[in-house]
């Protein structure tokens, strides 16, 4: 058996056991799946924030789905006064007035990007799009949107996988692109598991990562390179797993297929 088998058996495996509703609850997506309103909004919000503590992240934003609405075209104008780590209140409000603008403009993300070509045309199109429309905006805001020219973009990229892809987990409401346009999300686990099976040389989350990642897994699944996502990371949150041989292995229900030990 070839090593890309071996991965593509063994992810197969995790992708049966992990890519369900059921743990949606440990994922930003928990959001678009669970409150009424613009799915595409309230993911693209979900998303944009899914840094730092898990509890914080979803306190900040049950207060601000609660406070400015799930319906872009109609948020609240007033602000409360959130913030969130990076984001200032001022931050977070014109979050808030921007996603009106972009969405009176164009109606929808997925009509933003479909201006281009390509999915890859469409990210750069978009990262365009909010330097131009924000100009006065602060470094806190900019945060939220890094370039994907030069970093991993990891969760405006996690964003795209809800919207390209179809399945029990990720809610394919994008038609104009395909599923193998899209790169695979470098959070943390998976940076952790590229660099504990000699993928790259270092955990950074940047642009020469995602590329040297994804086609690992195009080489696994060319039509749809970011199937194993949310399974992989789902082994690392629920299962503690690091991707390679520790103490935790003898506990894994795992460990008699796993290609880690």
């Amino acid at each position: 058996m070839t090593a890309t088998t071996r991965y593509r058996t063994f992810f197969e495996e995790i992708y049966a056991q992990y890519n369900k509703r059921e743990y949606i609850h440990t994922d930003p997506i928990h959001y678009p799946h669970t409150l009424e309103g613009d799915k595409e909004f309230i993911a693209l919000t979900a998303a944009s924030f899914a840094y730092g503590n898990v509890k914080a992240i979803k306190s900040f934003l049950l207060s601000f789905f609660e406070h400015y609405g799930t319906e872009p075209e109609k948020l609240n104008s007033e602000s409360k006064g959130l913030y969130y780590r990076f984001q200032s209140v001022s931050d977070v409000h014109y979050y808030s007035q921007f996603m009106q603008r972009l969405y009176g403009e164009y109606g929808s993300l997925e009509n933003l990007f479909a201006r281009r070509d390509t999915l890859e045309e469409g990210i750069d199109y978009f990262y365009e799009v909010v330097n131009r429309m924000c100009q006065g905006a602060e470094k806190g805001f900019f945060f939220l949107f890094p370039n994907p020219r030069t970093s991993g973009a990891k969760r405006l990229r996690m964003f795209l996988r809800w919207m390209v892809r179809k399945d029990d987990v990720d809610f394919g409401l994008w038609k104009k692109f395909s599923p193998s346009e899209l790169l695979m999300p470098i959070d943390t686990h998976i940076l952790r598991f590229a660099k504990n099976n000699n993928i790259i040389n270092n955990d950074s989350a940047t642009r020469k990562n995602l590329e040297t990642v994804s086609t690992f897994f195009k080489q696994l699944n060319a039509d749809d390179p970011a199937k194993y996502d949310f399974a992989l990371t789902r082994l690392g949150i629920i299962n503690d797993c690091k991707y390679n041989s520790c103490e935790k292995c003898v506990e894994c229900m795992h460990r008699f297929t796993c290609i880690f030990v």
